[in-house]
């Protein structure tokens, strides 16, 4: 799934169709950058990586996994560091993966919270991968 949103990510950035949202997302370093630096600093395997970028589910996915996950959406800025999803510029952010009341109905239902954010990142990314959406 990463691959998906890296895809997506990059064809409308260099499509020109740019909007508010997709300029703020660009001005931050590559998003190739993200995934390398949360491969680094998580230490998730490279099977689970493998499976997350394929949109798999992992039955009891260990900690570097769901850490994979937050250190993803932060650097994306769809969640903060303390595992709170940023509702806002995550529905815009999937609006164009989807259609704007699909996006905004996914972000109400998929508003997980847990004690770690880790755990929290992980729900919500299982939250969407239960909806067939492609957060990755």
């Amino acid at each position: 799934m990463a691959a998906r949103v890296l895809i997506a990510f990059a064809i409308l950035t260099f499509a020109g169709q740019l909007t508010v949202a997709q300029k703020e997302l660009t001005a931050l370093p590559e998003v190739k950058g993200y995934k390398l630096h949360c491969i680094e600093s998580s230490r998730i395997t490279e099977s689970s990586a493998k499976k997350l970028s394929a949109g798999e589910s992992i039955k009891d996915p260990d900690q570097a996994t769901k850490c994979f996950v937050q250190c993803f959406f932060q650097k994306l800025r769809l969640m903060d560091e303390t595992g709170v999803v940023l509702k806002d510029k995550l529905e815009v952010f999937l609006t164009k993966l989807m259609d704007a009341d699909k996006a905004k109905d996914y972000v109400s239902q998929c508003d997980l919270r847990r004690t770690n954010p880790c755990d929290a990142a992980y729900a919500v990314y299982d939250c969407y991968l239960g909806k067939k959406a492609k957060l990755f």
